[in-house]
C-alpha cells in the first residue's frame, strides 16, 4: 500500500511517492552531502538544536551552503510531523550540494540488545567525524557483520584503534569506569554519546575518553552502543553483566521525558 506521508523536497511538500531528486544530484552521484537522523518522541524531536549544530558542522567541512537556517529546518520537521501525524518516529534531514530532502515518519522503535564483530574495514578519521552521505565503509562493515550473523560491526582507524560501531558510538564498562574512544581518533560526536557523558558526570561515574585497541573489548565488563534511534543498547558479544548499561538506559529515558515534558 503506498505511503500517505509527505516529504519536503527542494521547496515543496509532496507525497513521498512523488518525492524525487535529479539523477545529476551530487548526493546521488557521489554521496556529496550530509544528513541527520533524529528521534521523535510525542511529536517532538529530542535535542534538535544539537543535531542541527552537527549538521552545519558537516556542511562547513564539505563546503556546502545550506539554503535554510537551523531554525527553518526544525520548523519544516515540525510541519511534517503534524502533516504525517507522527508521535513516535524518525526525522531525517539530508542536504546534498544540490538538494534539501526532509522526511518525518512513524517508527515506534523498541529497545533491543545487539551482537557485534570487529570489522576488517578501516575508516578515515577525518571524515568519520561528520555524518556524510558517503557511507560505503559503514555499509561494507555492516555487510560483514550480517554475513557473520551479527547486528553491528566495530570499526577501527588506520592506527588500529577502535573508533565506533558502524551505526553508533561505543562504550565499554570496566571496573566501575566508563571508556569511550576520543573524538580525535575519529569517533562521531554523537548526540546520545554526549548525553551519556553528561549522565556519567551527574552520577559520578568516572569516564576515560582514551584510545584503545579491539583487544580491550575482550576485558570489558559491559559494552553498549549509543545513537539517537537505539538510544542505549547492550552489546552482548563482550562482557556478561548489564547493570551499568541498564542504569544508563533508565537515566537516558528520564532525560528525554524531562527535556520534552513527556509523561512517564
Amino acid at each position: 500500500m503506498p505511503s500517505s506521508n509527505y516529504a519536503y523536497v527542494n521547496g515543496r511538500f509532496v507525497p513521498e511517492a512523488q518525492a524525487t531528486v535529479s539523477i545529476f544530484d551530487r548526493g546521488f552521484l557521489y554521496g556529496d552531502g550530509v544528513f541527520e537522523t533524529m528521534r521523535v518522541y510525542g511529536g517532538r524531536i529530542f535535542r534538535a538544536s544539537e543535531h542541527m549544530e552537527r549538521l552545519f558542522a558537516g556542511l562547513r567541512a564539505l563546503g556546502i551552503e545550506s539554503v535554510f537556517s537551523p531554525e527553518e529546518l526544525r520548523a519544516i520537521c515540525r510541519v511534517l510531523a503534524e502533516m504525517n501525524e507522527v508521535r513516535d518516529g524518525v526525522a531525517r534531514v539530508y542536504r546534498t550540494r544540490d538538494s534539501t530532502v526532509i522526511t518525518v515518519r512513524s517508527n515506534p522503535l523498541a529497545a533491543r540488545s545487539l551482537t557485534a564483530i570487529v570489522s576488517a574495514v578501516r575508516v578515515d578519521s577525518h571524515l568519520s567525524q561528520y555524518k556524510t552521505a558517503n557511507r560505503l565503509p559503514y555499509i561494507l562493515a555492516q555487510e560483514q557483520a550480517a554475513n557473520e550473523g551479527a547486528d553491528e560491526a566495530v570499526l577501527l582507524n588506520s592506527a588500529g584503534r577502535v573508533v565506533e560501531f558502524a551505526t553508533s558510538n561505543l562504550f565499554v564498562v570496566k571496573d566501575g569506569r566508563l571508556f569511550t574512544p576520543p573524538l580525535a581518533d575519529g569517533a562521531l560526536p554523537g548526540i546520545t554519546r554526549r548525553a551519556v557523558l553528561t549522565i556519567a558526570a551527574d552520577q559520578q561515574i568516572p569516564v576515560s575518553e582514551t584510545g584503545f585497541g579491539p583487544e580491550f573489548l575482550e576485558t570489558a565488563d559491559e559494552v553498549f552502543a549509543t545513537n539517537s534511534l537505539v538510544e542505549i543498547a547492550p552489546v552482548t558479544s563482550w562482557g556478561q553483566a548489564q547493570d551499568v548499561t541498564r542504569q544508563f538506559q533508565e537515566a537516558y529515558r528520564n532525560l528525554v521525558r524531562e527535556e520534552l515534558g513527556l509523561q512517564a
